[in-house]
């Protein structure tokens, strides 16, 4: 998830779960330890792009890291607060908990996280939440700023952090529904297994879907107001262009991150890896729209945060209400 929802989940988890031993030093302490998983952005910046998309969620988003972190920050708050009332467990469970919690929300994204890391490097990913979803995050928000601001002393901290946090978990059930139901309308009009479904940006109504065809992949999106059926456009593999240019570990790492989910396209100067597991720019309006991650085999070692560009591309006014349209059911895809 995005810094903003990790930053005031740790802060309203902070207040339920150690504001009375620490007071408001608790909502800091839950902040650095739901971010510090994200600390892997920082190297990835000197990295080539695709190396850094293999780095981000790896070995600073396993339960390990989390279990061996959070006993060293138990360690070191303990010996800066020096509290005989504040257990060395109460401290290590508070940390484990805040870093386990950072990993298992970022699995509800399409990304990948390496839950298992070191000693496993599949990624883990239930598709329910886009990146950045104002709607699960708002509350959250909303109650951290009230916590920072309001004296220490004030009633019912705990309960508006609490019920924060319940507003954001009813918002993920309601968008397990959804999934459900996006999931049984693809099983009816493709009639295969290999697919996998995942919200279009900052919502939960509208739905991303990528079919595997041998030969290429269906793509559609799909909202749960729709009437009609899911159009899909097709994208050739096209995998014989994968050996036309690039090395050969940038290649290994594009489909290692891709799970099987790319394409390859020749613009005529570049040939670039479409990663399918993010949108398409817009796809949203037209199935031919180009992907959000396009990786150029020719990229040089300073090509980095790669992932960023593009995927805002043609957003503006007019394209926010058709989008809203969208979502809501009320504007159809072209193919």
């Amino acid at each position: 998830m995005d810094s903003i929802t990790h930053i005031a989940l740790g802060a309203c988890v902070g207040e339920i779960l150690l504001s009375k031993k620490l007071g408001k030093k608790a909502l800091l302490w839950g902040i650095v330890a739901q971010n510090l998983p994200d600390i892997d952005t920082l190297p990835g910046i000197f990295m080539r792009g695709d190396r850094a998309l293999l780095f981000h969620r790896g070995i600073t988003h396993s339960l390990f890291f989390a279990l061996v972190i959070g006993l060293l920050l138990a360690w070191l708050a303990k010996n800066i607060h020096r509290k005989p009332n504040i257990p060395f467990a109460t401290l290590a469970f508070f940390f484990c908990f805040q870093l386990g919690l950072h990993d298992l929300l970022d699995t509800c994204n399409s990304y990948g996280t390496g839950l298992l890391e070191p000693f496993s490097h599949h990624r883990f990913s239930i598709n329910l939440l886009y990146v950045a979803d104002p709607l699960f995050t708002i509350s959250l928000v909303v109650v951290a700023l009230l916590l920072i601001f309001k004296s220490s002393k004030a009633k019912h901290r705990v309960t508006w952090a609490s019920m924060a946090i319940a507003v954001s978990v009813a918002y993920l059930c309601f968008s397990a529904i959804n999934k459900i139901a996006i999931d049984n309308k693809v099983d009816a009009t493709i009639k295969q297994q290999n697919y996998f479904t995942t919200p279009a940006p900052f919502n939960n109504m509208l739905w991303y879907v990528v079919a595997n065809a041998g030969s290429g992949y269906y793509t559609g999106y799909s909202s749960i107001w729709d009437k009609s059926a899911i159009v899909y456009g097709f994208h050739p593999k096209n995998d014989f262009l994968i050996n036309k240019s690039g090395n050969a570990s940038l290649k290994n790492n594009l489909i290692t991150f891709a799970d099987d989910y790319y394409t390859v396209t020749d613009s005529g100067k570049t040939i670039y890896v479409n990663i399918l597991r993010f949108e398409q720019v817009q796809g949203w309006q037209n199935t031919r729209e180009p992907f959000a991650l396009r990786y150029p085999l020719s990229a040089m070692d300073n090509e980095n945060m790669i992932i960023q560009k593009g995927r805002l591309t043609g957003w503006n006014k007019k394209s926010f209400k058709l989008y809203l349209e969208r979502i809501a059911g009320r504007q159809t895809q072209t193919k």
